[in-house]
């Protein structure tokens, strides 16, 4: 198979990786995603995507949700999947890429949403007012947490939900409290913990006082429909997420969300935003509310925006 200068587009996650060949600013094609566990190793999943999609690539474009040190990525799976090192430069030396560009994940999805388009996204909430900053905040929920400034100029990445847990009602410590007794005491409790795919479960297991841990994902969310706490939950705490990453970026041109979880949750109306709205915008002092009451919430509904992200580098 002849590279012919082909770019292979690639976003790493948690549970999945998606790849594409890029096309040209924006443009993607041969899209196919491929579930982690089960391959053995990640050279093994490139190798069955260019077997798929007949073709070799020149160079390399990578998302990756961890940062790799001095190129590679020892990458920790969960309990009975495969763990992975990925090794860049061995990588580049194994396909013959004259190249190999990885970046973090949500900044690929922050280059992603500066392209999108009107059909690529869906107002969740409105602004009341006209925002006070142009700059924007991306929030993707899937697997784990993550989060990117964006401005005109440049795209902040941080640490994403790593940070210190926030509760703020009786029923927010009772909850943190539960989830405090399932983690290793050595760690520190984290948002991640509360925000995601893991804090969804670990919520629907502290409201049902059942373990869901081998539940079907399809099994878990069809019983997700009866449990209108666990999502109230959810997302009161995903509005405490974001209320607290806008005011400390103080960047209140909107929100943009993302991610396998708000996904799944929107497109099977199970998403509380009324109880979003209480904890992202909650009555404080005027100066505050009137930033807050400038910030649309998005959702971005075009699917794989770290890949769209990618092929505007």
């Amino acid at each position: 198979m002849s590279n012919k200068g082909n770019i292979l587009l690639c976003d790493m996650g948690g549970t999945h990786a998606r790849f594409a060949k890029f096309e040209s600013n924006g443009q993607y094609s041969h899209f196919k995603k491929y579930r982690l566990n089960k391959f053995q190793s990640f050279d093994a999943i490139v190798t069955q995507y260019m077997d798929n999609v007949g073709m070799a690539f020149g160079t390399a474009r990578f998302a990756v949700a961890r940062r790799p040190e001095n190129g590679v990525i020892k990458y920790k799976r969960f309990a009975g999947d495969p763990d992975y090192e990925i090794n860049f430069p061995a990588l580049e030396r194994q396909f013959g890429w004259s190249d190999c560009v990885y970046l973090n994940d949500l900044a690929a999805g922050a280059y992603g949403v500066r392209v999108l388009n009107e059909s690529q996204l869906s107002t969740v909430i409105d602004a009341t007012v006209s925002p006070i900053t142009d700059n924007t905040i991306l929030i993707s929920v899937g697997t784990g947490v993550g989060h990117a400034g964006i401005t005109d100029k440049e795209i902040l990445q941080t640490a994403g939900g790593h940070y210190l847990p926030v509760s703020v009602t009786d029923e927010h410590r009772q909850l943190e409290a539960f989830v405090r007794s399932k983690k290793d005491e050595n760690l520190c409790l984290i948002m991640e913990d509360f925000v995601s795919a893991r804090g969804l479960r670990m919520i629907a297991e502290y409201v049902t006082g059942r373990p869901n841990n081998n539940d079907s994902n399809p099994q878990f969310f069809k019983d997700l429909a009866n449990q209108p706490d666990v999502t109230r939950l959810f997302f009161e705490f995903l509005g405490m997420h974001t209320h607290n990453l806008v005011n400390v970026f103080g960047f209140y041109g909107g929100v943009y969300f993302a991610g396998g979880v708000i996904d799944y949750l929107i497109r099977h109306d199970l998403a509380n935003w009324a109880a979003f709205s209480e904890y992202f915008k909650p009555s404080m002092v005027s100066s505050v509310n009137d930033r807050l009451n400038g910030c649309a919430v998005y959702y971005v509904t075009h699917d794989e925006l770290p890949l769209l992200g990618l092929s505007t580098l």
